[in-house]
């Protein structure tokens, strides 16, 4: 990505969040910084001593991890500043993406107040709070962190012809590692979200069983005032999937499991469940086949083997470019 684009953005970022650009030594830091280049290096270049380099370039990252809410530093500051300036890119009019320290809220305001104002604006809003609030319904926690942007006008405009026109269930992107299938996934999502009441990203490699992640699915899904009590009365003992199911047809979800791949056996025939994961068949078969306006969408290495028709089930294969 263009390094003058971030460094503008940056320093739009920090006029925001205290009213001061930064300084010439401040960019030539971070412009340093974005290259690659090692505070020696910077040095050489601004003839400044390098202690003196280091010192700049620290309080730079204390300050940017106070406007973006997150722990910046020389490593990372390059990922997280072009994940942010994916976050401004709009696909529907208004429509944006705001990334905070903890989750990917999506709304339809004008993008300047997704720049936070203070260290409050950036504290993530309890995920069981305030359902009302339609930028509360969705969590995107588990999403992963973005580095790059592709083009794939194609893939976004199938996914959402059947997702929207056919109503179909159950989706699978399909593509090997680090081709962009999570990226497709968030840039379809500011395209799709008004069709949806809830939006819930879960990472299958964070979760040892199916029913610990229905746990989070439906804790997520409950009213406020009857979390505590859906989260003492569920246990793998009741009919999780049922449970599921009922709030795929009480409410219009769209469910993103990322990593399917870490549920299937290795060495065996591709979309072999693991001894402990064979009830993620039976969940996914009883999501194809019960009638809701839900959708899940699964990003795998590996196509899981649901032979429902494409009326249930659809795969898209992604390649390079």
């Amino acid at each position: 990505m263009d390094i003058e684009t971030l460094v503008e953005l940056t320093d739009n970022l920090v006029f925001t969040y205290t009213k001061q650009h930064l300084d010439s030594l401040q960019k030539e830091v971070l412009k340093g910084t974005l290259n690659g280049k090692k505070y020696p290096q910077i040095a050489d270049d601004c003839q400044r001593h390098p202690d003196h380099i280091k010192q700049v370039g620290t309080k730079l990252w204390k300050l940017l991890s106070d406007v973006l809410g997150k722990n910046i530093k020389k490593s990372n500051a390059r990922s997280i500043l072009e994940k942010f300036h994916f976050s401004q890119i709009s696909y529907t009019g208004d429509d944006w993406v705001n990334i905070n320290s903890n989750h990917i809220n999506i709304c339809g305001e004008n993008r300047d107040s997704s720049i936070p104002k203070n260290k409050s604006s950036s504290t993530p809003t309890n995920q069981n709070q305030n359902h009302t609030n339609p930028e509360n319904n969705y969590d995107l926690s588990e999403a992963p962190d973005l580095y790059w942007l592709c083009d794939r006008d194609t893939e976004r405009t199938t996914l959402k012809q059947w997702i929207l026109q056919n109503h179909t269930r159950i989706i699978t992107i399909l593509g090997l590692t680090g081709i962009g299938k999570s990226v497709l996934a968030l840039q379809l999502i500011p395209q799709i979200k008004d069709k949806f009441d809830y939006i819930i990203w879960r990472n299958i490699d964070n979760y040892s069983t199916l029913e610990s992640l229905q746990t989070s699915i439906i804790n997520f899904l409950s009213p406020p005032d009857s979390y505590s009590q859906k989260t003492a009365d569920f246990s793998p003992a009741k009919t999780t999937n049922n449970q599921l199911i009922n709030y795929l047809r009480k409410h219009r979800c769209l469910l993103i499991f990322d990593n399917l791949q870490e549920i299937f056996a290795s060495g065996e025939l591709a979309g072999t469940y693991l001894p402990d994961h064979e009830n993620y068949g039976k969940l996914f078969k009883q999501i194809a086949t019960s009638s809701h306006q839900s959708c899940l969408l699964l990003l795998s290495q590996e196509e899981p083997k649901i032979e429902l028709g494409n009326h249930y089930s659809h795969t898209l294969k992604i390649h390079g470019f």
